[in-house]
């Protein structure tokens, strides 16, 4: 079979319902906390079951030297009558393209060569069958977005879909090997896990994230080279072990000096954006990994009404500040210099329903401004031409423009917005209307947000951070359009975003 036929492993697991748990954006160090988590349950079961993982091994000599603290009971299993003494003696499996003897770390482990053009090179993966839990989780890049991330489940189901496609795998590479790995299907059934499994991988996630600052929980292999929130993933597996060779050898530091043809303004840029860049990254990190527990424990259904109402609250109030720092992160790549050629996102401008992406953002919208007090509607005419744009960045962009006026407007306050059709150009228009009580109280305009640095404000009165009006209209114009803005004194502001018609 050729292996340009196989699915790529994100995509087997995204294939039908129920999903797995989608991280965006989920780097390097989410990716090695994951997976000493699982390593991790797998200790405290005994070690029991198989762990299977590719392409490079993720099991001994490496973890784990430094134990995550123990909780005071250990993971009983969830059958009573089950005896879990001795360690079972599975090997460990292996899905790799590298065949040399130094890649192969693991004594005795069963290796099923990958073809050079298998989607699965490109996807670092570890899937862990247990007497007591199933679990998969797979690192790449989205198979509908594109954007790079990280998925994880326990749900029997997903875990089976990956099971399937690495199993297409173990019989093109090792037939002689097939009957043993569906030994091993029959040996570990897949099976809900117990609530404290969850429970624990929960704990053993936020403590990864509480050690960083100290040792590190797991003494895991080096790290791939950084490439999240990259457009598309590298179209040969060799260029990727260059890009390894190359961070490993020299670590990118931000104190690096740029070249002596950049100016002295130019140097100071690259290192505001490199310092946003790390902080946004340290902030989205924790948030991703709540959301995903998060997650976890909405899908329980013996959870009250109470407790979950304030869980779905964690859980908008996440997504909300991480889809803030990602237009944050978007920003620091298209209006701030590259520190190297060719890096950083090129926006890809291509015809795009205006309506339908507008509509389907609506509830959210609506839902922030409801928050802080206000309204927000919304009026759409029968017909109207498509945009020209990125579709991606756009809607980033917007979502950043309504967060701004939600958060700068008093409680209140209507705001309407409208779609209309200008021409050559496509006007989607917010007017600001703030309540008259708040006009007749101010005897005198808002405090003007306060730079910091290039690229973010804050507002002195909420403290609010967003991005400036200036770095704003430069993405609009990176997007194709451009944004005026009109104060009105004591009544509220009028914002028009155009956009080009497709012709």
């Amino acid at each position: 079979m050729n292996s340009r036929r196989f699915l790529s492993l994100m995509e087997a697991l995204w294939a039908a319902l129920p999903l797995p748990e989608w991280l965006p954006g989920a780097g390097e160090r989410s990716w090695q906390q994951t997976v000493a988590a699982l390593l991790q349950l797998w200790q405290e079961v005994g070690r029991f079951g198989v762990v299977i993982g590719g392409p490079v091994s993720w099991w001994p000599p490496w973890v784990v030297r430094d134990p995550l603290p123990q909780l005071p009971l250990p993971i009983d299993a969830p059958e009573p009558n089950l005896k879990l003494q001795e360690p079972a003696c599975e090997a460990p499996w292996l899905f790799t393209p590298d065949l040399s003897p130094e890649s192969i770390l693991t004594p005795g482990q069963t290796v099923i060569p990958l073809l050079p053009r298998d989607p699965l090179v490109e996807e670092p993966f570890l899937l862990v069958l247990t007497p007591v839990f199933s679990a998969v989780a797979a690192q790449g890049y989205h198979p509908h977005t594109r954007q790079r991330g990280m998925m994880v489940s326990f749900e029997p189901e997903v875990v089976h879909r990956a099971w399937q496609s690495l199993e297409q795998r173990v019989q093109q590479g090792r037939p002689d090997q097939l009957a043993a790995w569906r030994e091993l299907a029959i040996h570990y059934p897949l099976m809900q896990p117990h609530v404290r499994v969850l429970a624990r991988f929960s704990s053993l996630l936020l403590l990864g994230n509480l050690a960083e600052s100290g040792s590190s929980p797991a003494c895991l292999p080096p790290a791939r080279a950084e490439v999240e929130n990259s457009p598309a993933p590298p179209t040969r597996p060799e260029d990727t072990k260059k890009g390894r060779l190359s961070a490993a050898s020299s670590p990118p530091s931000p104190t690096d000096s740029s070249p002596q043809s950049q100016s002295s303004g130019q140097q100071s840029s690259l290192s505001e954006a490199e310092l946003l860049r790390a902080l946004i990254h340290e902030i989205q990190t924790p948030l991703s990994t709540i959301r995903t527990l998060v997650s976890l424990i909405l899908k329980r259904r013996d959870l009250p009404p109470r407790v979950r109402e304030y869980v779905e609250k964690i859980d908008r109030e996440c997504t909300e500040q991480i889809n803030r720092f990602g237009l944050f992160f978007q920003a620091t790549e298209t209006v701030m210099p590259a520190a190297t050629p060719g890096e950083g996102r090129r926006l890809q401008l291509e015809p795009i329903a205006l309506v339908d992406l507008v509509r389907q953002n609506l509830p959210r919208w609506q839902e922030q401004v409801k928050r802080r007090g206000s309204q927000l509607e919304l009026q759409i005419p029968d017909e109207l031409p498509d945009v020209v744009s990125d579709p991606k960045a756009l809607e980033a962009v917007l979502f950043g423009m309504v967060d701004r006026i939600a958060r700068s407007t008093p409680a209140g306050s209507h705001i309407r917005a409208q779609l209309v059709s200008a021409g050559e150009l496509v006007k989607l228009q917010f007017q600001v209307n703030t309540p008259e009580a708040s006009n007749a109280a101010a005897d005198s305009e808002p405090k003007s947000p306060q730079a910091i640095g290039q690229l973010l404000v804050v507002q002195p009165d909420t403290g609010a951070v967003s991005l400036s009006l200036p770095v704003t209209q430069t993405l609009f114009r990176a997007l194709g359009g451009y944004l005026t803005v009109r104060h009105r004194a004591h009544r509220g502001e009028i914002l028009n975003i155009y956009l080009p018609r497709q012709l």
